[in-house]
Parts: C-alpha cells; sequence; structure tokens
C-alpha cells in the first residue's frame, strides 16, 4: 500500500525534471515537481512515492496531517518498509 503524505515546499530547482525540497513528517526530502509546474516555496503538496502530486491548502494539509498521527499510520509505514528491514 502506498500512503500519500502532505508536506511544505522549502526549496525548488528548476530544470528539465525538476524537483523540491519538502519537510515530510519532520525530515527532509526531495520529490520530483514535474507535475505542479505552479509550485512555490512554502506551499503545502501531497507526496506519493516521491513525486508532487497536487497542491493543497494549509488546512487539507493539516486535516491530513491529523489523520495520519490519529492512526500511527507514519510509524506502521517505518515499520514495514523494505528499507527499515536488515
Amino acid at each position: 500500500m502506498c500512503l500519500g503524505i502532505p508536506a511544505k515546499v522549502l526549496a525548488i530547482a528548476d530544470g528539465p525534471l525538476p524537483m523540491a525540497m519538502v519537510d515530510m513528517a519532520g525530515q527532509k526530502r526531495q520529490c520530483s515537481a514535474m507535475y505542479v509546474p505552479e509550485l512555490v516555496v512554502g506551499d503545502w503538496v501531497f507526496v506519493q512515492n516521491g513525486f508532487i502530486m497536487n497542491v493543497l491548502d494549509e488546512q487539507e494539509a493539516k486535516d491530513s496531517l491529523a489523520a495520519i498521527e490519529e492512526n500511527d499510520l507514519i510509524e506502521h509505514v517505518a515499520e514495514v518498509s523494505p528499507k527499515r528491514r536488515t
């Protein structure tokens, strides 16, 4: 199962394949911004599989983050992630 997570855009690098640095649940991550050319620093976005899928308003982002936290979904994802297994 893939979980999309709201994140806040910290920086944007233009180019043929634009990338954005985002704050996702307290972690900085590089994500592809190719689907959202209107993106600006400070936007809240929905990230899935390393791609920014769309821009959210701040209330949508906060509501989604509250639901994720309430259901312990981020912790659950970390527990079952193949990258975490040794």
